[in-house]
Order: C-alpha cells, then structure tokens, then sequence
C-alpha cells in the first residue's frame, strides 16, 4: 500500500503510471515508432498529453479492483468482466530525445558544439548506455549474439563492417515507444486506433510518425494469469521506495532510495556526476524492453532428464524435477499439491493461494503457509543446504548476499537483523538496498502449450516474456544484473562452501550462445556432503532465447508538457 498523497516524496500525478504503481492491464501492445516530421510531432504530441496515463490514475483504478498490491491473492483471480480501464504511456531512445528537444536548444548546442568539438549539453541525458542502446551496449559488453537477436532489434547486416564505429549506427533505431495496455482485446485495438488517429499515422502526407514494429503480450488464461510460460509467478516481491510506499513488513528487505527508481530523488547515482542529468529529467526513469523467448518442453524434459542425473539424494524420486526447478528459481510453482501432505482434491481457489513459496524457506518442500512470503534474505548466507547461490531470484536480487554480515553466517545461526527504525543506525545502514534494483513491469506473449508441443516437446510456437523494467541509471540496474551477476559464475562472491569453480550462473537469463562464452553450470546441494556442491552443467541455451531490446527514457507529464511539446500557432 502506498503512503496518503500528502506524505510522499514523489509526485503520482506528474509520473507516469507504467513506473508506478503499474499500467492495469490484462492485454498490452509495445508500438515501436519513428518520427518523420519533428515539428508536427510535437504539437501532436501536446494535444494527447493528457490521455497520457499517471501514476495516480492507475493507483485509482487498482485500489478499485482491490489489485493494488500486484503479487497477492486477488492478481491472480481472473475477472469474467473487468472494469473497463485503457492506459497509454510514451517513452523515448535517445535518438528520439534529439529530435523532439526544443529547437532552441539544439540550436545552443551546435554552436557551442563548432567552438568545442568536446562540448556536451547540459539541456541533454547524458548517460552513456541511454545513448549507445541495447544492441550495441550488450553485443560489445554483454553477451548478445548478432544471429540470435530478432531483426527488429538489431542493425542490417553490414558484413565485416564495424557496428561499433558507424556513424550511422543509430539511424536504424527506433525513437521512442507508446505502451498501450487495456482490459479487452477490442478496448485495446480502439485505444491504438485512436494514437495512430493523432499522429496521423495513416496518411503518409500529414503523418509525424510511423509505427516501424509493435509486440503484442497478454496475461495468460485461467488459473495461469499473473504466471510466465514455465509455470511461476511473475512480479512477486517488488522493491519498496522509501516516500512512496508504506514501509515493509518486519523481515522483509528494506526500502530502496526513491532515486534509484527516479531521477532527481534522493539516492539518483545521476547526481554525483560530473554531468548531471538537467532539471527537466525530475520524476522519469529509464525504461528497458528486452524480448525472452521462452522454451517451455525443452525446459520441463530438461528437469525431468538431469534430476534422476543429479549426485546424491536431494533431487531423487518422484518430485525430483518439481524440486530442482524451484530451486533453479529460487521459489515454488505451487502449482500442484504435495500428495505426501494435501488432500488431491485440494480446490482450485487452495492453489491459488499456494503460489510462490520462497524456497529460502521451503528447502524441500512446498509449503502453502509461505505463499507470497516475502521476509527472508537468505541467511545464512554461506550455507549450501539452503536457496542455491545461482538460483535466479537469488542471483537478481541477492538481499543478505550483497549486505553487511550479521551473526555467523553459518547454518544454525540465527542472529536477528537490525532494522530500520533500530537505535544502531550504523549497523541497520548496512542491511539497506543498494542501487541495483529494478521496477519489474513485464508481460507475457504467445498462446499456451499446443497438444502437438506436449507430445513432440519441442517448442513451436513463438512464447515468452516482454521483460521491462524501470530504473535511474541503466548501468546500475539492467546492464548490471545481466552482466555482473547472471552470468557471472563467481557470483553471489565469497562462498567458501562450493564447488571449485564457483557458484554458477542463472539458469534463465544467463547466456551462453556461442564457444566462445563461458560453459553455464550451477552448483547445487546434493542432499548428502555439507562441505560442498555438485556441479551440474546447463550448456548451450536451451530454453530462452534472448532476442534483443532497446532503451528508453519515460518522462514526467511536466517534462512532455513543457520540454517535448509544443501547442499549436
């Protein structure tokens, strides 16, 4: 639950709703554009200002469904009529920004610019990933392969020619992203009906933009919604943000610095350097959209193969694959019942209430009294017998992993944390969030399994998620995650009790494409030894693809107001 309007530190009605609390949306279209005419899409632009969704809209509408709160019990019931609601948010590449600034501004900077080729606008982002984009931010850092990616996403093939050095390297990018999201597939299509009606997109003689791609996602049916294709529930434990939110529950992580989710905040890491961001970027965030195709038979043959494989006793026996899963991610399906424990007639509304158990307190077994539980931070966090250290909730969000050591750290310790509000601030200070977090905002796409997938397991059907999410400073939340901890078989850091060569890599979104990558492995617990783990190799990735994605800027309803508008003559 947010804090009463009078109390917060950030602005609900100046942000726009996709950041926070989140669009309401059980169908979602992304519509990639390109501006064509520069001066007309800025007065286009100021005349659908205010269809642009807030974030106290949204705020309105969930507290009336009762789906404020995204990971609980009412998110996962389905509604048979939905209360209408249609929401539009706009973001833009840095591309985008160029072309839509005021005139004056880009007039300033090109003729400080003929005085000093070195010069940088203090009216700009100046961010260096922002300006780069995904594709050549994470083919030259990271580890995206150029066959792989979706075209859309990526330049045309110029042969031996070297994308890093084009000076054309950004004309094939898109300039920004409306989000469209709706209750109906029918109030969806008339809402972008009506944007392209505003923008003119159909006439090619009045038009200032046109859309060059879209991706269409949707939440899954029945019991499955609010699940990604492999079974989880997707967007449990979000962070806090201090000023916004109500304070967590005793044991959960603490609230993490409204900058780090918006600019000009306290805590925006934008702030300590030596170009900061210009007033107007106060209350945006920048927007990440990355494309997962998702592999759901090879993944369940993948379980129900390597657990009976597995060294020692932890993944044997009929719930083995189940088990190795939910330790793979770091919580439970809870799905179905344990039939050692539950009634196989358990009802449907039962298992919906099962879903998410932390495994960090379920070692080795689901357990419906945890569902959606949130009060754990992995302690102590040296032991194998516990949540895998690659385990991929753990490795994108490491809680204790990543904080002051509190107690032993050692299996049987159970040394209380700090929290907040303690006398010992030092101590308390030490258990905060760091920077690294992220808004999580995605959707899942494509239909579900076909009968043909089930009996050949093998995908066929393009399915998976439309990953977003919202930050303050890409390189400290999006690129980080992937490239220092899903792929980095050293980390969670300073494991004493593993196997020789590390603690493994997230088994989803870690990325081993091509030989030259390093081999995906995790190390697990093998039920039996406690002084180490069993290495268990995941290979080539076998069941999401990554296809690629851009970044963006979201700004505030001021900034498209009185930065990126213009009214009429």
């Amino acid at each position: 639950m947010p804090l009463s309007k009078e109390d917060r530190v950030v602005n609900t009605d100046n942000i726009q709703g996709s950041i926070w609390p989140r669009l309401p949306k059980t169908y979602e279209s992304y519509l990639f554009f390109k501006i064509t005419n520069k001066e007309k899409f800025r007065n286009d632009l100021h005349a659908i200002i205010d269809e642009i969704t807030t974030g106290s809209e949204c705020e309105k509408y969930l507290t009336s469904i009762g789906e404020l709160e995204e990971a609980s019990v009412s998110w996962r019931k389905a509604h048979p009529e939905p209360k209408p609601f249609v929401a539009v948010n706009i973001a833009f590449t840095h591309p985008g920004l160029l072309k839509v600034e005021p005139p004056e501004v880009q007039e300033r900077f090109a003729k400080r610019k003929a005085d000093d080729p070195d010069a940088y606008c203090t009216e700009r982002i100046n961010e260096g990933l922002f300006e780069k984009g995904m594709f050549l931010d994470l083919t030259t850092e990271g580890a995206d392969y150029y066959d792989l990616l979706d075209q859309d996403f990526k330049p045309p093939d110029r042969g031996n020619a070297s994308i890093k050095d084009d000076t054309e390297r950004w004309t094939w990018r898109t300039d920004g992203v409306f989000i469209v999201a709706a209750h109906s597939p029918k109030a969806l299509h008339n809402k972008i009906g009506d944007l392209m009606d505003a923008f003119h997109a159909g006439d090619a003689n009045t038009r200032s933009m046109k859309i060059a791609f879209k991706r269409d996602g949707q939440l899954r049916p029945g019991d499955s919604r609010g699940k990604e294709h492999f079974g989880w529930e997707d967007h449990i434990s979000q962070p806090k943000i201090q000023g916004l939110d109500k304070p967590p529950a005793k044991g959960e992580p603490h609230a993490c610095k409204p900058g780090y989710i918006f600019l000009g905040h306290k805590g925006d890491p934008n702030l300590r350097r030596p170009t900061k961001p210009p007033a107007w970027a106060k209350e945006g965030s920048f927007f990440v959209f990355r494309q997962l195709d998702q592999k759901v038979p090879e993944f369940e043959n993948f379980l129900q193969e390597t657990a009976p494989k597995i060294t020692g006793s932890n993944y044997q026996g009929e719930g083995g694959p189940e088990k190795l899963g939910a330790h793979l991610m770091g919580r439970w399906k809870s799905g179905t019942p344990d039939p050692s424990t539950s009634d196989p007639l358990i009802s449907r509304q039962e298992l919906t209430r099962r879903i998410g158990a932390p495994v960090a307190k379920a070692v080795d077994r689901d357990d419906p009294s945890l569902a959606w539980d949130n009060k754990f931070d992995y302690r102590p966090n040296k032991s194998i017998k516990g949540c895998p250290f690659s385990a991929h909730t753990r490795k994108m969000r490491p809680r204790s992993d990543e904080k002051a050591a509190v107690g032993t750290e050692e299996d049987g310790d159970e040394t209380p944390l700090p929290e907040p509000e303690d006398s010992d601030q030092s101590e308390a200070e030490g258990q905060e969030e760091s920077p690294n977090v992220i808004l999580r905002r995605g959707i899942s796409f494509g239909p579900e399994l076909t009968d043909q997938e089930k009996k050949e397991k093998k995908t066929i059907e393009s399915r998976g998620i439309l990953f977003t999410c919202y930050q303050s400073m890409i390189r400290d939340g999006f690129n980080f995650l992937m490239t220092r901890w899903a792929s980095n078989e050293n980390f969670p850091k300073y494991k004493t009790k593993t196997f020789p060569h590390g603690v493994g890599m997230d088994a989803f979104v870690h990325q081993k494409n091509r030989p030259d990558h390093p081999n995906g492995h995790v190390a697990l617990y093998d039920g039996d030894h406690d002084d180490r783990t069993v290495k268990v190799e995941l290979g080539v990735q076998p069941w999401v693809d990554q296809k690629g994605g851009e970044y963006f800027f979201t700004p505030s309803i001021q900034a498209l107001k009185e930065q990126f508008s213009t009214a009429p003559a």
